[in-house]
């Protein structure tokens, strides 16, 4: 089955207290960092093995941006929600939430949170990227998002960039739908 995400760029890499608040702020909507039982958080290591961790230490280990990590949110003891977080040259940061093995329900609050965390961040949002079949890949969505390049092969099912920088992608704009959120969003969708 292919993996529903959201990608959400960043302007500026995060350190540990930027990273903090937007944990803070995903955790107010039901994301947390911390297991709710075993209290520590994880990260995922290239066999996608759980590598338990202070939380702490999470969030020194992403502030420092030392490298791709992989780590889970947590919905209840037995749900969670993968989040791939990796920096992109020049100065970009992107978290890659997926969505995959939740219920409708379940989905429906991890993309409320994360859609709640980009109004919040609005000013550092260069874009978020929703890819319900899971078809495009890294590179296609960093092409689209900061080179203004449209992929070759599928397309994410939309993108929402911040209304005042549409002007910055007209490439992405052409034959495209767009639709303004009226929360400083717009949709663009092929």
């Amino acid at each position: 089955m292919l993996e529903t995400y959201l990608s959400w760029y960043r302007e500026g890499r995060m350190d540990e207290s930027a990273f903090r608040a937007v944990t803070n702020q995903l955790a107010q909507s039901g994301l947390t960092v911390e297991h709710p039982t075993l209290g520590c958080g994880m990260l995922l290591d290239v066999a996608g093995e759980q590598v338990k961790l202070p939380v702490q230490r999470i969030l020194e280990l992403i502030g420092l941006s030392v490298g791709p990590l992989c780590m889970q949110f947590w919905m209840s003891a037995d749900t969670d929600v993968v989040c791939d977080i990796r920096y992109v040259a020049p100065d970009t940061q992107v978290l890659t939430f997926v969505l995959g093995g939740l219920t409708e329900n379940e989905r429906k609050q991890a993309t409320d949170a994360v859609q709640r965390l980009i109004q919040r961040e609005l000013d550092r949002t260069v874009a978020l990227l929703v890819d319900l079949g899971g078809e495009t890949t890294d590179e296609d969505d960093d092409a689209l998002v900061l080179f203004d390049r449209l992929p070759m092969g599928p397309r994410p099912d939309r993108v929402q960039f911040r209304t005042d920088r549409l002007s910055a992608v007209p490439a992405v704009l052409a034959g495209a739908e767009v639709t303004d959120l009226g929360n400083g969003l717009s949709t663009v969708r092929w």
